[in-house]
């Protein structure tokens, strides 16, 4: 039989489920902070900036002479993580004295971006330190400025910044990470919400036995706090001693004798009936 579930009805459920919510979001703050600061290694970038004059250049620029200067960035990105920059890069690096140096290292730590509609280039290395990138980013354009004039129609490479050591990271971004981290947390507390909500098979209402089931409700136990219980013990107590007290009790008190499941009626009535023989007597 399919049950539907209205948004008021979520809602409160939330509500209820108010303490796990938060408790999760705060674990999810907590982690992603540690994830960030203390596991995830800090990378650090270095750029320098190129300029490439093709042959035949003269004082007469027009738009089809640098649209096809722009199109030739192309040619020389390819080039810049071309197998003969990187591996004449690696070893330059090496004779250097770098260590942990590889073609594959240099081609993932190597990018080149270009800004739109302009012939200046530049290319970017990025490695967990930050004098390691502002050296193979100064590196590589070097040994791209001796190998575009030499592979390409490339007149000159101009190198227009070189690139210096950056000591502040680019990734991870601490604030972005962490806010990832409480956002999951938050959907991690309200899924766990629904889902013990979902596998919650416990009845809830007297209505789902009598209009789901069909089955006759015989009684029903009220739920209350111990507080509430000694209260009501309290009461029946001296309902025995003095019957005027139990028509002083409290509404709660009065629906729970309405059940009739824990006897007190029967009590009570054979209680007045042998008050009442006592004072006939």
């Amino acid at each position: 039989m399919e049950e539907t579930v209205s948004l008021d009805e979520i809602f409160q459920l939330l509500k209820k489920k108010l303490a796990l919510i938060i408790s999760m979001l705060i674990l999810g703050t907590i982690i992603s902070t540690v994830v960030t600061l203390f596991v995830i290694t800090p990378k650090y970038s270095a750029t320098t900036q190129l300029v490439v004059q093709t042959k035949g250049s003269d004082s007469n620029i027009n738009t089809d002479k640098i649209n096809s200067n722009l199109l030739l960035i192309n040619t020389y990105k390819d080039l810049v993580k071309s197998k003969v920059v990187t591996e004449k890069t690696k070893d330059q690096l090496v004779k250097d004295g770098m260590t942990g140096i590889s073609e594959d290292f240099l081609s993932h730590a190597i990018s080149v971006e270009q800004n739109q509609n302009s012939q200046l280039f530049s290319i970017k290395a990025v490695t967990t330190d930050p004098i390691k990138s502002a050296t193979i980013a100064n590196t590589v354009s070097e040994i791209f400025q001796q190998e575009a004039v030499v592979m390409t129609d490339t007149d000159k490479v101009s190198i227009a910044s070189k690139a210096t050591p950056n000591n502040q990271p680019i990734s991870p971004n601490k604030k972005v990470n962490i806010a990832i981290g409480a956002v999951l947390g938050l959907i991690v507390g309200v899924m766990l919400a629904l889902l013990s909500e979902l596998f919650n098979r416990t009845v809830k209402t007297e209505d789902y036995l009598s209009d789901k089931l069909g089955l006759p409700v015989l009684g029903i136990i009220p739920l209350m706090s111990d507080r509430e219980m000694n209260e009501i013990r309290k009461l029946q107590s001296n309902a025995f001693v003095n019957e005027e007290m139990f028509f002083e009790v409290n509404d709660l008190y009065k629906e729970s004798l309405n059940t009739e499941v824990d006897g007190l009626d029967a009590d009570l009535y054979r209680a007045r009936f042998e008050s009442n023989d006592e004072i006939s007597d």
